[in-house]
């Protein structure tokens, strides 16, 4: 599992993967009802994200 700690890293990782691999996701909800939260805990489940990061680095917003 590939652990990084910032959204350059995070770019670098996606943008080195395969099209082909790469994975994309869209959530739509109205405001206030979770979208970063449940993204978050996503790429934090995925390793993209350390759990202190989480809900700090606004990487979807």
């Amino acid at each position: 599992m590939v652990r990084v700690k910032n959204p350059e890293e995070i770019r670098k990782f996606v943008m080195e993967t395969k099209p082909e691999q790469r994975r994309i996701f869209s959530i739509v909800a109205h405001i206030d009802h979770g979208k970063t939260t449940a993204t978050d805990y996503l790429l934090r489940r995925a390793g993209l994200m350390s759990e202190e990061a989480a809900g700090q680095l606004l990487l979807t917003d």
